[in-house]
């Protein structure tokens, strides 16, 4: 158990750098406000841990459903914190949600 305290910890700390430079990328590219990009580490902060603890715990059939799923919660509820606490439109809210959850899962499969 331990271990996989471990790596949810590693796995934390490299998704809250990866996704907060992703957005902090995208704050200069489309000249948004970079503090926006805290909100990526207080999103990953938030969604993380259902995407490690609950959600392999509800769906321990199928983890590929579990997966699924997992990256589905914390790609729209991260959409949400752009959107209410950022005040950006729907339209970068999902960009930049999707961009950094897409790099943060991929480069850690890689």
């Amino acid at each position: 158990m331990l271990s996989y305290v471990y790596h949810f910890l590693h796995a934390l700390t490299f998704s809250i750098v990866v996704e907060t430079c992703i957005v902090l990328l995208l704050c200069s590219l489309f000249k948004k406000d970079k503090r926006i990009a805290l909100l990526a580490g207080l999103g990953t902060m938030f969604t993380i841990p259902y995407v490690w603890f609950v959600f392999p715990t509800i769906f321990w059939y199928s983890s590929t459903l579990g997966i699924s799923l997992a990256e589905g919660f914390a790609f729209l509820f991260e959409v949400a914190i752009y959107k209410v606490f950022g005040k950006i439109s729907w339209r970068y809210a999902f960009l930049f949600s999707l961009v950094a959850n897409a790099g943060s899962y991929f480069l850690g499969k890689w």
